[in-house]
Order: C-alpha cells, then sequence, then structure tokens
C-alpha cells in the first residue's frame, strides 16, 4: 500500500475527518417519499447522511434541485449538494452543472462554501467508469477506476496514485453495492467530493474507504 497523496492543512471545520479512515453514506428515505415515486412517478429531493467507521453520523447531505430536472434531466440535471455537519453548519458544497447524455460529468467542490478546492470530472469511456481528481488549480491529485460496468454485483472503485512507478498504485476504495436504481457515476461523483475533502484532512493515514449502503 502507498501512501496517499502530499496532505493538505485541514479547516478546524472538519477536523472529524482526521481520525477516521471509512465513511459511510446512506439515502434517506421516508415511505411518503418510495409511495409518490412508485405510485406517481415524481423523483424526490435525494438526501443522504454520512458515518465513520464507529457508526457516528458526520454529515448530512441535501440535494438543492429542480422538480423538472430531477423527472426529466435525471443524472445529466443541474444540482447542488449541501453538506452540513452535526451543528447544521454547511462545511462543503458540491456544484455539477447540467450535461447532455453524452457529455462527461464535473463536479466542483467548495470548502467553505463559495470557495473551490477541487473537481472530480469523469474521463469519458466506453466501457471503464474513470475519474480525475484535481485541485483548485486544475491539477490532476489521483484518478478512480473501476472494473468494466458490465460487472454485475458490487462495484468496487479504486483510489490510485499518479505515480505509475509504484506496484501498488491504489490507496483507498469506494463501494457500491448493486442496485437495479441509480447511476455509478452519479454515486462516484459525489462520494469522490467528500473523499477530496477527506484526503485533505488526513493526518498519516494511507488507507481510505467510502461504502455506499442501501
Amino acid at each position: 500500500m502507498i501512501p496517499s497523496p502530499e496532505l493538505h492543512h485541514c479547516p478546524s471545520h472538519l477536523e472529524t475527518l482526521t481520525w477516521t479512515d471509512q465513511l459511510f453514506v446512506y439515502k434517506e428515505e421516508t415511505t411518503e417519499e418510495c409511495l409518490v415515486e412508485a405510485c406517481c412517478g415524481i423523483a424526490p429531493v435525494n438526501s443522504y447522511f454520512v458515518k465513520d467507521g464507529i457508526g457516528n453520523k458526520v454529515f448530512s447531505i441535501l440535494e438543492d434541485s429542480e422538480c423538472c430536472d430531477r423527472q426529466f434531466c435525471a443524472g445529466g440535471r443541474s444540482f447542488i449538494m449541501n453538506v452540513t455537519d452535526d451543528s447544521n453548519q454547511e462545511v462543503i458544497r458540491l456544484v455539477h452543472p447540467s450535461v447532455c447524455c453524452c457529455g462527461s460529468h464535473e463536479l466542483e467542490v467548495q470548502s467553505p462554501p463559495g470557495t473551490a478546492i477541487g473537481y472530480v470530472r469523469q474521463n469519458w469511456h466506453v466501457c471503464l467508469p474513470k475519474f480525475t481528481v484535481v485541485n483548485e488549480q486544475s491539477e490532476p491529485e489521483f484518478t478512480i477506476e473501476s472494473p468494466c460496468i458490465g460487472c454485475i454485483g458490487c462495484t468496487k472503485y479504486e483510489l490510485l496514485s499518479l505515480n505509475e512507478t509504484v506496484i501498488d498504485r491504489s490507496f483507498g476504495k469506494i463501494f457500491k453495492p448493486y442496485s437495479c436504481f441509480g447511476s455509478n457515476a452519479d454515486f462516484v461523483l459525489r462520494t469522490a467530493c467528500i473523499m477530496t475533502r477527506h484526503k485533505g484532512c488526513q493526518s498519516g493515514l494511507s488507507h481510505e474507504e467510502m461504502y455506499s449502503v442501501p
């Protein structure tokens, strides 16, 4: 296992991330929302919460988007994800512009909100999901790659160093259990943004994992 890329100063409002090497993302769905979506086909506002490896809730995530965009544009819609801590203070903002069906996704990471600290960019490929995480100067920091999108079951995304001279370039993982619903690209974009901020707050950890839990 190789060390993580160079670490940066961690803002005080994100110090929670300095002592965890695992994050779990749960999607919040109420019975009413499920019924409305199943019966009327109306997509609800997406919301999530993030827990650390011992079950402590560290973040809440709420999508800000237009109802029509959620209905008709799906993963290509424009949206903002507001990430708040346990005191309901917004600590991270994720901004996704609209993109056509054949375009590549890009998500801007802001922390504090209004200050861009990096971007997650999808590298278009016929069958291999690949993303590049870049800093505020658009300099590549690391890549995120997965097996072929046709693979069934739990999808694993590897966080890979750009240093191709080392034998094991992997320094972290993102897991997504198999689901009939939801886009893998959407999931990776959002979780990678948390990982982007997570990496800036690590203090000596060389391995990181993020999971999506249904």
